[in-house]
């Protein structure tokens, strides 16, 4: 690791983001009762406005965008011209940056079509490069993605550190590797720490992670939720440095639109209208959650309560929905993007399911099923093969794929509320 002698008395911060993925598409936001299509799809330009703004007033010594500026082929050529005017706002401050190429937006996935002002330097994606800062001196290296797909550990590769100055490895991987996301430039924490950088700027996960404190390894997360899988606040990371050395790094929020899972458990007594103050309660608190951002609410209501065997009736559960999105409509900037039910009766359940009856056996039969693998899962799906051939079109508009495992495990335990309901009725 690099001993920055000559930049010893510099204070300085500069700032790391990633996945901005501006303009994604958003496709089947139509879909969604009440969605706010246009303020959704403008969410990923209005959070990088926020970045630029948080760059100009922080003064920041430069700019590093770790991978995915944009989601892929621009669907025209605004995108570019808008994304031009942002970096233009940089460099009316003197502020560079450094740009990074990922699996998005990779080269052979979006073609440069528009020139990029002065102050932007991209990382060369044929091999690892160097660029040294002007103004700091600071030695950032990196290499972008030429194709969508780089398997290779790109990192292995990246220069040796520059010495007396601080060394910045700039980087678009899935590490080791992440469920959420596909595995690419894949390499290790120890391949990071061996190259003596002072700083790994990371990109391609969207949750923020400190991976390692000395050197210090962060994925800052994306700028902008854009579905309920990428919760919380979201935003970028700015990195000070003191006498040559990393100092401290602080989360800045740039997400204009919060994403929020609210979970309403339902207690024994609680008929619908408890049901409502508890949902109203819930997407209050996402809203003051939100910090001033406007929320979109995806809630999940459960328990065992007197007003299951209400809700397991399709009118009666329209109504409450429809119910639960004008209570939402009343309050200032909170969209309800998804209702789902997972309640039950109050009865003992496992005392029905060991009982010696029809229903015992049937509850049997569907937990047998339920906690099978996904092999005799997919031999029941055959059963149901004349309905998927039947009703296909609706069920596909549905998003129901009765050749997939878990659809099948979920139904069977809807089917177990139904009959559970239908004891509690009687």
């Amino acid at each position: 690791m690099g001993d920055p002698t000559s930049n010893a008395n510099q204070s300085l911060r500069f700032l790391h983001c990633a996945d901005l993925h501006i303009d994604s598409p958003l496709r089947g936001l139509e879909a969604y009762e009440g969605a706010p299509v246009e303020r959704l799809r403008s969410a990923t330009r209005e959070s990088f406005e926020n970045l630029i703004t948080l760059a100009v007033r922080e003064r920041v010594a430069f700019v590093v965008i770790a991978g995915d500026l944009f989601d892929g082929k621009w669907q025209d050529i605004q995108t570019g011209l808008w994304t031009a005017a942002q970096f233009r706002r940089l460099e009316r401050e003197e502020i560079p940056v450094y740009l990074l190429r990922g699996n998005h937006d990779a080269a052979s996935e979006v073609r440069q079509r528009v020139r990029w002002p002065d102050n932007v330097r991209e990382f060369s994606v044929e091999q690892p490069e160097t660029i040294i800062d002007a103004k700091t001196g600071f030695a950032l290296h990196g290499q972008g993605f030429t194709t969508r797909e780089v398997l290779e550990d790109l990192a292995a590769n990246y220069p040796d550190p520059v010495p007396d100055t601080l060394n910045i490895g700039v980087l678009h991987t899935s590490l080791t590797g992440d469920p959420n996301h596909d595995s690419y430039a894949a390499t290790t924490e120890d391949v990071l720490k061996l190259r003596g950088y002072d700083y790994w700027a990371l990109g391609h996960v969207h949750n923020r992670r400190t991976v390692h404190d000395d050197p210090t390894i962060i994925f800052p997360g994306n700028t902008q939720g854009r579905h309920i899988h990428e919760r919380g606040a979201k935003g970028c990371v700015l990195v000070s440095v003191s006498d040559g050395h990393i100092s401290r790094v602080d989360f800045e929020a740039t997400d204009t639109l919060r994403w929020h899972q609210a979970i309403v458990e339902m207690v024994l007594d609680d008929q619908i209208e408890q049901l409502y103050v508890s949902v109203s309660n819930k997407l209050h608190q996402c809203r003051e959650e939100s910090d001033g951002r406007f929320a979109a609410v995806r809630l999940w209501i459960r328990g065992a309560c007197r007003c299951h065997s209400d809700l397991m009736t399709q009118s009666i559960r329209e109504e409450v929905v429809t119910e639960i999105r004008n209570m939402a409509n009343s309050i200032s900037d909170v969209w309800v993007e998804k209702i789902k039910f997972d309640t039950s009766a109050p009865v003992d359940v496992e005392a029905l399911r060991s009982g010696n009856d029809l229903m015992g056996d049937l509850l049997a039969l569907i937990d047998e099923f339920a906690a099978g693998d996904n092999e005799q899962l997919l031999e029941l799906s055959e059963h149901l093969k004349p309905l998927q051939d039947k009703a296909q079109g609706d069920l596909l508009q549905a998003g129901i794929d009765l050749s997939d495992p878990e659809t099948i495990r979920r139904w069977l335990g809807d089917s177990e509320r139904l009959l559970v309901g239908m004891i509690r009725d009687e």
